[in-house]
């Protein structure tokens, strides 16, 4: 799994939907306990973002306690399975998530977490398992659905990625995840018209992805559409001036129609990029388009 997550440089969230600062928390914590006691306390930090090791350390002691008092609390029992999953020790992190799911079977969160951790593991019999359950408990969501499709993408399984993601669609049809991840697995399969049949679509609910132009300049340039690959090419070159590989498939696409100058502008921007950051890529990768849209989550 580490080579899974090194290719895809995949990002993961600790809560679902989190963007609420920890330190912020803290003090939202205090003012909870000494106002409403730790009932309220539990909630207000429910969706805490754990990003240094004192922050972890007070949260792990603070949910200790809470599981102490109540050891079938599924707050503390989801968050110590976040927490030890952080850490590492993915073993503590399957039995906690296992007790959370097993005591709150009608919580399609539980399920959700332990189909995203086995993923983590390598165990994608797992995984699809336990995300296929959390899917069936909320049938309204398409959010385990959606990660299901993420998985198989991952794992390139194209085919059950396409069906996971119309799933997911059909469950939220403004779901721009999903259309990401659509897109982006028939580009895989090289079949690009419907690539820009999945883009189109997205535009009709005025809906976007990161770097979309670029996908579509690369799309079109494969089409031999050197137009339309060009009008993309250059707004993302508008945007995104500092990317090489925005630079050189722009390069490419002024070469292939018969521009050399311009080209040789282009890959020289490649070239001035690269001797600053080393790691710069020229291929694009799904990873370019996932930036912070797409990931497995723990809820």
């Amino acid at each position: 799994m580490k080579e899974v997550k090194k290719q895809y440089n995949i990002l993961y969230e600790f809560m679902y939907n989190s963007k609420t600062h920890i330190r912020l928390v803290r003090v939202i914590a205090i003012a909870v306990l000494l106002l409403t006691g730790f009932n309220r306390l539990l909630s207000a930090q429910q969706n805490a973002v754990v990003d240094s090791k004192e922050d972890l350390i007070f949260i792990k002691n603070y949910y200790e306690s809470i599981f102490k008092n109540d050891s079938t609390n599924y707050s503390a029992l989801t968050n110590l399975g976040v927490i030890y999953q952080q850490q590492g020790d993915l073993e503590n992190s399957v039995r906690f998530f296992k007790k959370a799911a097993g005591l709150h079977p009608y919580n399609a969160r539980a399920y959700h977490n332990l189909g995203i951790l086995y993923s983590l593991m390598g165990k994608l019999d797992d995984a699809i398992i336990y995300l296929e359950k959390a899917a069936e408990i909320d049938s309204a969501s398409s959010y385990s659905i959606r990660q299901l499709g993420i998985i198989h993408l991952q794992n390139k399984k194209y085919i059950e990625a396409i069906e996971s993601f119309n799933k997911a669609l059909s469950r939220d049809k403004l779901d721009t995840e999903s259309y990401l991840g659509k897109a982006l697995t028939f580009w895989l399969m090289e079949d690009y018209k419907n690539v820009i049949t999945t883009i189109d679509k997205m535009k009709r609910f005025n809906l976007r992805f990161y770097r979309m132009e670029l996908l579509l300049a690369d799309v079109y340039y494969k089409l031999n559409d050197y137009d339309n690959a060009m009008k993309y090419a250059k707004i993302d070159e508008q945007e995104n001036s500092s990317k090489a590989e925005g630079h050189y498939i722009l390069g490419q696409i002024f070469s292939s129609v018969g521009e050399n100058g311009k080209a040789k502008r282009e890959f020289e921007k490649v070239s001035s990029i690269i001797q600053e950051n080393p790691d710069a890529s020229l291929e694009l990768s799904i990873n370019i388009f996932f930036e912070s849209k797409v990931k497995q989550q723990f809820e």
